[in-house]
């Protein structure tokens, strides 16, 4: 069962480094090989230290005018004019820059494990981290270009090096919920199924937002979904793997099993391939399966089923029928059907026939049938 549909992924970019070639889309500034190295210390973008500042530049960041830039970093300056870190730039006369440096005043160094940009329009915030979880704000600065390069920056003459380890850029620092009812709770659990935020819709809303600025990027965690005033949840979602920037609809649905040879009941996970089972004998295969709603309330209604192409092809359309059930049997074939309203703990039979090959020169190669089937329906709270 789908509770929640991902409509947009707030992830940018993920980089860590791993691979034996320098992503294509970093433009490197000055163009000196020399100047860095993926193998001087394996699973890091080693940055050297030369006569001109090193820049590595995101150029598609350039127009995108909210974001959040994380770097994982080792750097330990040895002189107050050894710099590197996260770089807003015009020109080389016109930047803004999250450095991490030492402090010749105080003989310590800045540095940290952690760094961390965000852009709100014109308006860039820097943080530093420990863990890459529990973010401290260093400040905030106006920088009024038009579009700005963003990357990531090494200054030194020194004979020194600055190692990173990982980027992760994500779109917002908020993560959005919709399509809920004024008074719908929404609780964020972690992996383990610890609550550690909720927000509760409010009247003349559809939406809430929860500040994964707060929270380790990507967050592994679920939804659990309550009606006004209930102590009892609607329903969870599956875990999932979140973004700041994401965009979830609370958009529940059926959930599909099939019956196998054994008699046992299997889900069908939502945009997952599942194998039904081998035609061993006869001219077609009938499979049993079954809508559940498996909600703690409500009713799904206006549930119709439809055949579709899968991987982009319907050459095995032909082959496969569905029927809903009649009296423990299957109705009129086609590709299509409705169900009847389906209140919550109730189910409804449908079934899928896939037939043998009969066409003698297509036989040899159809050793497989692949279909798609869409289920939809409206959820009724």
């Amino acid at each position: 069962m789908s509770v929640v549909a991902l409509r947009k992924s707030g992830a940018i970019y993920s980089d860590d480094f791993s691979s034996p070639s320098l992503d294509s889309r970093w433009s490197v500034s000055p163009t000196d090989p020399s100047r860095w190295s993926l193998t001087d210390a394996p699973g890091s973008l080693r940055l050297k230290s030369g006569a001109q500042p090193l820049y590595l530049f995101l150029d598609a960041l350039s127009s995108i005018k909210q974001f959040v830039f994380d770097m994982k970093n080792t750097y330990n300056p040895q002189t107050s004019q050894s710099t590197g870190g996260i770089a807003v730039f015009a020109d080389h006369t016109d930047f803004f820059r999250v450095e991490e440096y030492y402090d010749s005043a105080l003989g310590t160094v800045k540095s940290f494990p952690w760094l961390r940009l965000v852009r709100d329009y014109n308006t860039y915030s820097a943080y530093w981290s420990e863990d890459g979880n529990i973010w401290h704000i260093i400040g905030s600065e106006e920088f009024n270009r038009l579009a700005p390069k963003i990357g990531i920056f090494f200054d030194s003459t020194a004979d020194d090096y600055l190692d990173i380890e990982q980027i992760r850029i994500f779109s917002h620092p908020a993560l959005t919920v919709s399509n809920l009812s004024p008074g719908t709770r929404v609780e964020l659990l972690d992996s383990q199924g610890e609550v550690v935020d909720s927000k509760t819709c409010r009247a003349g809303q559809t939406t809430v937002q929860f500040d994964m600025l707060k929270h380790p990027i990507p967050f592994h965690g679920s939804f659990r979904f309550f009606k006004a005033d209930d102590q009892e949840p609607i329903s969870s979602s599956d875990q999932l793997e979140m973004w700041g920037g994401d965009e979830y609809d609370f958009a529940p649905s059926l959930t599909l099993f099939f019956i196998d040879g054994e008699g046992n009941e299997v889900l069908l996970q939502d945009n997952t391939e599942q194998f039904l089972g081998h035609m061993l004998q006869g001219q077609y295969k009938e499979v049993k399966m079954i809508a559940r709603n498996t909600m703690n309330s409500g009713t799904f209604t206006n549930i119709q089923a439809m055949l579709t192409s899968y991987a982009g092809t319907d050459q095995f359309k032909r082959l496969v029928e569905v029927a809903a059930d009649q009296n423990g049997v299957p109705g009129t074939w086609g590709d299509s059907f409705t169900l009847p309203d389906t209140a919550a703990g109730h189910e409804q039979i449908f079934w899928t026939r896939i037939s043998r090959e009969t066409d003698p020169s297509l036989i040899e190669k159809t050793t497989h049938v692949h279909f798609g089937l869409k289920l939809s329906s409206v959820y009724m709270k």
